[in-house]
């Protein structure tokens, strides 16, 4: 995972940072909001026109790899007058100001803390509606990274607070890493090279009630070659394993990828080391099951083992994002210890 301070270094020469050095000296608000949730602070008239639209489509692009289709993120609009102090709190805001308010700068910048604790507020400022565009274009995904990034750490900070430090441990012993592992994630299995956990909660709909799994496998295998961390080979272990640990409700059933939906791979920078992270959707063979998985993929601290975390989310009458966000929380928070042999 890349920490913070990589994050604002790979961002520093386009987002300008406003530190505010009082803030730690007085005691902040705990942020509101859900998330995955952003408050928009824009003029009602370039929200409804064309730069709002441009805005509404970065933010509400698909968030990748989830059985239907869901925003990336959820804007709520507010005019500068509405922003009370109770709004204000709220965990991400972005205010963007377009033509003579915009101070004559055209640029993004980025504060936490302003308001509420571990809050993330960014300012866009446009001269004219061409200059909104072209820092959409150019600082867009960027500000979608940092928020997503930003929720990210939420939810592992949420998780540290209250762990299941004896799975936390079981892992560790095992597999030589640790993982932000939730209180109610529990030991479903653990066996040979193979740990399979799992959370089970209850979410009601129309005053019946449903059960939402989340689950995370984590497995090794010797590392014999560098095709181990590509997406066909590391794709194809997984499906062996799970195919072996992981049955369905029915005689024959296991889980396995759905390939009709290719899984979409990227290289990320965990801790220093070469990392594949692959997104994509499960099913379960001979059982009507299925939703979305996160897989990492990288090696051990002597380069002989390759370490597989697996995550996946069933949700079947619900909006999968958060749950998805929340297994990949987790597959980021990995870390090798460093007395592993």
């Amino acid at each position: 995972m890349i920490s913070k301070s990589r994050l604002i270094i790979a961002l520093i020469f386009t987002f300008t940072f406003i530190q505010c050095s009082e803030q730690h000296s007085r005691r902040l608000p705990r942020h509101s909001g859900r998330s995955g949730e952003i408050f928009v602070v824009m003029d009602g008239n370039p929200w409804k026109a064309n730069p709002g639209d441009s805005l509404r489509a970065m933010m509400e692009s698909a968030y990748p790899m989830i059985p239907q289709r869901e925003p990336a993120f959820t804007l709520l609009h507010f005019l500068p007058s509405q922003m009370s102090d109770m709004l204000r709190v709220h965990r991400n805001i972005i205010e963007v100001v377009i033509g003579p308010d915009s101070e004559g700068e055209n640029k993004v910048s980025v504060q936490r803390e302003k308001w509420s604790s571990n809050q993330l507020y960014i300012r866009i400022l446009a001269t004219d509606d061409a200059s909104f565009y072209n820092l959409l274009d150019t600082e867009g995904e960027k500000i979608k990274s940092l928020i997503n990034r930003t929720e990210i750490e939420r939810i592992q900070s949420n998780y540290r607070t209250f762990p299941n430090q004896e799975a936390i441990n079981r892992v560790k012993n095992k597999f030589g890493i640790t993982l932000d592992l939730q209180a109610e994630y529990k030991i479903v299995l653990d066996t040979n090279n193979f740990i399979w956990l799992q959370r089970e909660r209850i979410r009601y709909l129309s005053n019946t009630a449903h059960d939402i799994t989340q689950g995370i496998f984590v497995f090794d295998y010797p590392y014999t070659s560098d095709s181990a961390l590509t997406q066909t080979l590391a794709m194809a272990v997984r499906d062996s394993v799970l195919k072996l640990y992981v049955k369905g409700p029915k005689e024959g059933a296991y889980m396995t990828t759905e390939y009709r939906a290719e899984p979409i791979s990227e290289v990320i920078n965990l801790n220093d080391r070469y990392t594949l992270l692959t997104s994509g959707l499960w099913r379960m063979e001979n059982y009507f099951m299925g939703g979305p998985f996160r897989c990492l993929t990288t090696l051990s601290n002597d380069s002989r083992r390759v370490v597989s975390v697996s995550g996946f989310a069933f949700a079947p009458k619900f909006d999968k994002r958060e749950y998805t966000r929340e297994i990949e929380a987790i597959l980021r928070s990995t870390k090798f210890v460093e007395n592993e042999e």
